[in-house]
């Protein structure tokens, strides 16, 4: 099964799409910042969905 990172600092936003890809079979993790996505990211991850402007670390360098 595949394995998708989910990072976005609005957690309403996060929960509701977790909650949509979760009932089309997708397996979903979710981080609220660049750095909590740096230490869920792995090889394993399939796709990753990154917001660009959040707290602590952006998306921009959490991508670099």
């Amino acid at each position: 099964m595949n394995k998708n990172l989910l990072v976005d600092d609005d957690r309403e936003l996060t929960s509701l799409l977790k909650e949509l890809l979760e009932m089309e079979g997708f397996n979903v993790l979710v981080a609220h910042d660049g750095e909590q996505a740096l230490e869920l990211l792995d090889d394993s991850i399939d796709l990753l969905l990154l917001d660009v402007m959040m707290p602590k670390k952006n998306g921009i360098d959490t991508l670099k």
